[in-house]
């Protein structure tokens, strides 16, 4: 009797634990259909989702399960998940990839994944806005950090992307803006999916897709005044509705083709000299001049700002609130999202960046030993990312 009551208490006390582990598992079915926004698309195109799953207090992302769409419809069904891990898809049509967040507050069993073809139209992409900001300066050295924020636009129906291997590439195939020669400290930013930049002397490209819809790209760099001016050739190759150039100088003054001055504006204790141009067409250029700078004791290069995952938000707000003074059109309008919005789109975009590396690996382009230093850096920067945030 004795030798059964201790059978019995170790089966209790084996058994609880595992019980009360596997107490938040639950069986469910993901299942949803796949729309196609392009106009005269193959309504006969099959689409590969993964399925992928983050587990609790780590950022390790493992493949669960794969299928393909069959007549646009999907399912995965009897799938053993646990509340406190995170789950996403990502869809893939024509080397593009588009990420979708599984909520835990939404229902899974009636998703809808929207898509679009590739296309290689430049003509699509247009800019809507172009604002160039002298936020400080620093005569010291004879430097100045410049603020470039542009709000672009794909009006088509398809999501542009460079077609890298075609033998004729040029910079006019490519997503293009232009800097004054002997730029440095060159950083970029935008909310568009991952891709590469491009540099050359008098600018930079980009090979990120853009897919239909507004965007928004933000790039700092620094310059040295000549003859105590900032000026260079601002060429536009996809025009802008408006070019909006800001300095933080009570004298400043500013010179370009179709730029008139607003009312300067005192915020806090800084003037702003503010001109402004509209209706710019595709090719054309503005040359510009801006001289008059503030004598400045201590100086802080903004580019400190790209040490802390929040400069993002640091420097959207803070431009934001300057326009907003200036009772300007606010040129970020349709990004202003909070904390955990930046954090999910940052995270999409590391997430990606590594199903790029896993078809990179296995596409021959790079090593195992590659692939696994690079995967690594990437699942840091989630994990860094989701303690910060």
């Amino acid at each position: 009797m004795k030798k059964l009551f201790y059978i019995t208490m170790i089966f209790l006390f084996v058994s609880f634990p595992h019980e009360y582990v596997l107490a938040d598992e639950k069986t469910i079915t993901i299942s949803g259909h796949v729309q196609n926004k392009t106009k005269n698309h193959d309504s006969s195109k099959e689409y590969l989702i993964k399925l992928f799953k983050i587990k609790n207090n780590s950022e390790e992302i493992i493949e669960i399960s794969n299928t393909k769409t069959n007549k646009n419809k999907f399912s995965f069904s009897n799938l053993t998940i646990t509340e406190t891990e995170e789950h996403f898809l990502i869809t893939e049509n024509e080397g593009l990839s588009v990420i979708t967040e599984l909520n835990s507050q939404q229902q899974w069993d009636n998703l809808k994944i929207e898509v679009y073809d590739k296309g290689t139209n430049l003509e699509d992409i247009k800019v809507s806005e172009y604002s160039l900001m002298i936020p400080q300066n620093s005569l010291i050295n004879g430097e100045v950090s410049v603020l470039v924020l542009i709000t672009l636009e794909n009006l088509g129906d398809k999501t542009f992307e460079t077609d890298l291997s075609k033998p004729n590439l040029s910079g006019f195939d490519l997503l293009r803006f232009s800097l004054p020669e002997g730029y440095s400290n060159l950083n970029v930013d935008s909310d568009l999916p991952p891709g590469n930049i491009m540099e050359i002397p008098t600018g930079f490209a980009l090979s990120n897709p853009i897919p239909p819809g507004i965007h928004q790209i933000i790039f700092s760099y620094s310059h040295q005044l000549t003859n105590s001016k900032f000026s260079f050739e601002l060429k536009l190759p996809f025009g802008a509705d408006k070019v909006r150039i800001l300095m933080n100088s009570p004298n400043g003054i500013i010179k370009g083709e179709g730029l008139e001055e607003l009312e300067k504006v005192k915020i806090d204790q800084d003037f702003y000299t503010i001109s402004e141009g509209t209706n710019y067409e595709r090719n054309s250029s503005i040359k510009l001049e801006l001289s008059s700078f503030s004598e400045a004791e201590t100086f802080r290069s903004i580019f400190t700002f790209f040490e802390s995952n929040l400069y993002k938000i640091i420097i959207i707000i803070a431009i934001s609130f300057i326009l907003l003074l200036l009772i300007i059109y606010s040129i970020i309008s349709s990004t202003k999202k909070d904390k955990n919005v930046t954090f999910s789109k940052e995270r999409k975009r590391l997430i990606l960046k590594i199903d790029e590396l896993k078809k990179s690996l296995k596409s021959g382009k790079i090593n195992e030993e590659e692939y696994e230093i690079l995967e690594k850096g990437f699942q840091e920067k989630l994990q860094q990312i989701s303690e910060e945030y």
